[in-house]
C-alpha cells in the first residue's frame, strides 16, 4: 500500500511538470519512509465544540503535538516523550494509534467557592506509539495530557515534553534573584518576551509554574501542571521561544512505582479569551480526582474564616500566654474565626502542651479556634508526625501551618501529600508554607485551606519590600492556581502601597483561611481604622463568584467584583504610579436599584468613607492614587442596618 501511495505521487509530480525525473523521486521518497523520515497520518483530538484541536503526529525524531484554538496557533510544534533510565519510553518505529475516545462531564465543588457546583466539559483519549500510551483531555478552554507509566519501578531521568511559543508574545514569569526563588516560588510576578525568558533571570533559564502568556492577539495562555502526586514537581526550562519540563533531581532522577502511580501529573495548556475566564479557569481543579470518601466522611471541621496572627508584627510580647489572650479577645470582638500561634511557642514554652490547652479552652469561650505553626524538618518522621497530629487532635486545636518544605523534588511532594491524609484523618485542616504553587490538590484534599507558594506580606519585614505592581499581577497569575496564604492587610508596614490598597487586598487575594497580617489589636484601638472594622467584621473568605472588570491590566490594575451571598464587592488595586480613574456599570450585576453602596478610598494618610447612590456610580468613576485602591460594598437595603452594627 506505501509503494502505490508512493507511485500516485511521484505520477503527480510527473504530470505537473516537476524537474524531478521518476527514478529519482521514487528512490527519495523510499530512501524517506526507510529512514522514518516520512511522516504518518496525524491524529486530531478535537474539544467538545470542536473550537480547539490538538494534532498529535511522528516523523524519524519523535512525536510532536500542536494546539490551535479556532485556527489561532496556541502551541506550535512541539515534542511528546519521557525518558525511563536513559531509555524513551516511546519506541518511534511504532505506529501511531487512536485507541480510546469519550467524552467526560465533571461536577465539583471547590470550598474556595463556597461548595457551589462547577461543571466542566472535555474529551479524553487515549493515543499509543507502540507500547507507550499518552492520555490526552481536550477542553474547549485547553487541553492536558500525561504518560501511562509501564508496570513496576520507574526511574524517570528526564521529559521530553516542550512547549513552543510565539517569541513576541508577552511573558509572566516571578523572579527573585538567589536561590530560594524555586524553593518557595516567592518571586515578584513581572514580564518579558518569550524569547528574552531564558536569559532574563540571573539565576538561570528554569522558570516556576504558572508561566502566563499575553498572546498577539489579545487573549491568554498558561502553562502549569495538575494533579501533582507520587511524582516529581514540574519547572519550566525556557530556551530561545520553547519551554521543556524540567525537575528538581536533574539528571540524577527519582523513582515511581506504577502500582502508586500509572500516570505521570498532567501538563495543562490553558486558554482564555479576557482575563475573567483567565480568573474563573477550572481546568487545573478538573484534571484532580474527587475526595477519598472514606478519609472525608465528615468535613463539617472544614471551616474557612478570618485569623489573627501576632507573629509578624511581634515585639516583647509575642508569645506571652497573657497577650495570646488579648489577641483572642481582638480576634472574637472583629468577628474572626481563629488565632495562629506562630514560630516558637515550643521553644518560649516550657509546659507548652499546658499553655496550648488552656489558649485553646480560652478561645473557646470566644469562639476563637486555634492553629499552630511547625517546622515541617521534624513532620518527615511518620511516628513523630502521627503522634504529634494525635495530641493536636486531642487539644481541640484546629489546624497546622506547617513551614521549610523548600522543594518540590518527589520526596516533598509525597511528604506534602501524606502529611494532607494525615491530618485529615484528625480532623485538622492544613496550610503549606515554603512550598511550591498549588495544582489542584486541594479538590482531593480539601482540608488544605490555603497554601504559600507566593511571594506575601511577610517579606516587607525582610527588606525585600513588596511594590504595588506585584500585587497587581497576583489575581492573573499565582492566585489562577488556587488560594495562597499572602497574609493581606498590613496595614502598619505597607511599603510603598496605601492604606485602602491593603484593605483592596483582603477581597482580591483568595485564602478560605485568611490570615490578616496587621495586628488585630491596633485595628482596634487606632481610631484610624474605625471606617473599616465594621467592614473587616463582615469580610467574606470564601466567593460564590468573581467577575474581572474592564479596567483590570495585569500589573497595572485589577479590579475584580466578588460576590458573597447576596452581598456584592468590588475591589480595585493601582499597580501603577500614577493615577488611575475607573469606571464601573454595574449592570452585569443584574442587580435593581435599592441598595446601599458604601464606598473605602484612600485619603492623605487615612480612609474615606462615603455613601453613594446607585445613579451616582453610574456617572462617577472612582479615582485611585498612585499604588492605591478601593473597596465598593452593595449590600442590599433590607440588610444594611443588620449588616454595619
Amino acid at each position: 500500500m506505501k509503494k502505490i501511495r508512493l507511485l500516485k505521487t511521484v505520477g503527480m509530480l510527473y504530470a505537473r511538470g516537476t524537474a524531478l525525473t521518476v527514478g529519482w523521486s521514487i528512490a527519495l521518497l523510499l530512501t524517506a519512509c526507510l529512514t522514518g523520515a516520512c511522516t504518518e497520518q496525524p491524529v486530531v483530538l478535537k474539544s467538545p465544540s470542536g473550537s480547539l484541536a490538538v494534532r498529535v503526529f511522528k516523523n524519524s525524531r519523535g512525536v510532536f503535538y500542536t494546539v490551535t484554538r479556532s485556527g489561532y496557533t496556541l502551541i506550535d510544534t512541539s515534542q511528546l516523550g519521557l525518558v525511563i533510565e536513559g531509555r524513551p519510553l516511546i519506541d518511534i518505529t511504532s505506529s501511531l494509534k487512536l485507541v480510546s475516545s469519550g467524552n467526560v462531564k465533571d461536577s465539583f465543588s471547590l470550598l474556595k467557592n463556597n461548595n457551589a457546583l462547577r461543571n466542566i466539559s472535555y474529551k479524553k483519549y487515549g493515543v499509543s506509539v507502540g507500547k507507550a500510551v499518552i492520555e490526552f483531555a481536550v477542553f474547549n478552554t485547553g487541553c492536558a495530557f500525561r504518560y501511562q507509566l509501564p508496570p513496576g519501578s520507574n526511574h524517570i531521568t528526564a521529559e521530553q515534553t516542550s512547549f513552543v511559543l510565539n517569541g513576541s508574545d508577552r511573558t509572566w514569569f516571578f523572579e527573585r534573584t538567589n536561590s530560594w526563588k524555586l524553593k518557595s516560588y516567592a518571586g515578584l510576578w513581572m514580564q518579558t518576551r518569550m524569547d528574552s525568558l531564558d536569559k532574563i533571570s540571573p539565576t538561570g533559564p528554569v522558570q516556576g509554574k504558572p508561566i502566563l502568556v499575553q498572546l498577539t492577539n489579545k487573549q491568554y495562555l498558561f502553562i502549569t501542571e495538575a494533579g501533582l502526586y507520587n511524582y516529581s514537581g514540574m519547572r519550566l526550562k525556557a530556551k530561545a521561544n520553547s519551554l521543556s519540563v524540567d525537575f528538581t533531581e536533574g539528571s540524577q532522577g527519582f523513582n515511581v512505582n506504577s502500582r502508586t502511580a500509572s500516570f505521570t501529573p498532567w501538563r495543562v495548556i490553558g486558554w482564555a479569551g479576557d482575563l475573567n475566564g483567565l480568573v474563573n479557569q477550572l481546568i487545573t481543579f478538573a484534571l484532580n480526582p474527587a475526595p477519598d470518601k472514606a478519609l472525608f466522611d465528615n468535613t463539617g471541621y472544614l471551616k474557612p474564616g478570618k485569623s489573627a496572627w501576632s507573629w509578624i508584627s511581634r515585639d516583647e510580647r509575642y508569645l506571652n500566654p497573657a497577650f495570646e489572650k488579648k489577641i483572642i479577645d481582638a480576634a472574637a470582638i472583629l468577628h474572626y474565626s481563629y488565632t495562629l500561634i506562630d514560630d516558637g511557642w515550643e521553644q518560649q514554652w516550657e509546659n507548652k502542651w499546658e499553655i496550648l490547652k488552656d489558649l485553646v479552652v480560652y478561645g473557646e469561650k470566644k469562639e476563637i479556634k486555634v492553629w499552630v505553626w511547625k517546622d515541617s524538618k521534624f513532620l518527615r518522621d511518620t511516628g513523630y508526625s502521627n503522634a504529634f497530629l494525635d495530641t493536636l487532635s486531642r487539644l481541640g486545636v484546629a489546624g497546622i501551618k506547617i513551614d521549610f518544605m523548600n522543594s518540590e523534588a518527589k520526596e516533598l511532594i509525597d511528604f506534602e501529600i501524606g502529611f494532607l491524609r494525615a491530618a485529615a484523618k484528625k480532623k485538622l485542616m492544613v496550610n503549606f508554607h515554603g512550598c511550591h504553587t498549588s495544582t489542584g490538590e486541594f479538590r482531593s484534599f480539601p482540608n488544605e485551606m490555603t497554601r504559600e507558594g507566593v511571594r506575601g506580606m511577610e517579606l516587607n519585614i525582610m527588606n525585600e519590600p513588596i511594590p504595588a505592581w506585584h500585587n497587581a499581577a497576583l489575581p492573573f497569575t499565582r492566585f489562577i492556581m488556587g488560594p495562597a496564604d499572602y497574609t493581606p492587610g498590613f496595614f502598619s508596614n505597607r511599603a510603598g502601597t496605601s492604606l485602602a490598597h491593603q484593605l483592596a487586598l483582603l477581597y482580591l487575594l483568595d485564602s478560605p483561611f485568611q490570615c490578616i497580617a496587621e495586628n488585630p489589636l491596633n485595628l482596634l484601638n487606632d481610631t484610624l481604622f474605625a471606617p473599616i472594622v465594621p467592614m473587616l467584621r463582615d469580610l467574606p473568605t470564601t466567593w460564590d463568584s468573581s467577575i474581572v472588570l474592564q479596567s483590570s491590566e495585569i500589573g497595572r490594575c485589577a479590579v475584580l467584583a466578588k460576590r458573597n451571598g447576596a452581598d456584592w464587592y468590588v475591589a480595585g488595586i493601582n499597580g501603577s504610579d500614577k493615577e488611575i480613574k475607573v469606571g464601573i456599570d454595574p449592570s452585569f450585576l443584574n442587580m435593581v436599584p435599592g441598595h446601599k453602596l458604601s464606598l473605602v478610598t484612600d485619603a492623605g494618610k487615612g480612609f474615606r468613607k462615603t455613601d453613594i447612590s446607585y445613579g451616582q456610580l453610574r456617572k462617577d468613576m472612582i479615582a485611585m492614587v498612585p499604588h492605591g485602591g478601593f473597596v465598593l460594598r452593595f449590600i442590599p437595603e433590607t440588610q444594611s442596618k443588620s449588616k454595619n452594627n
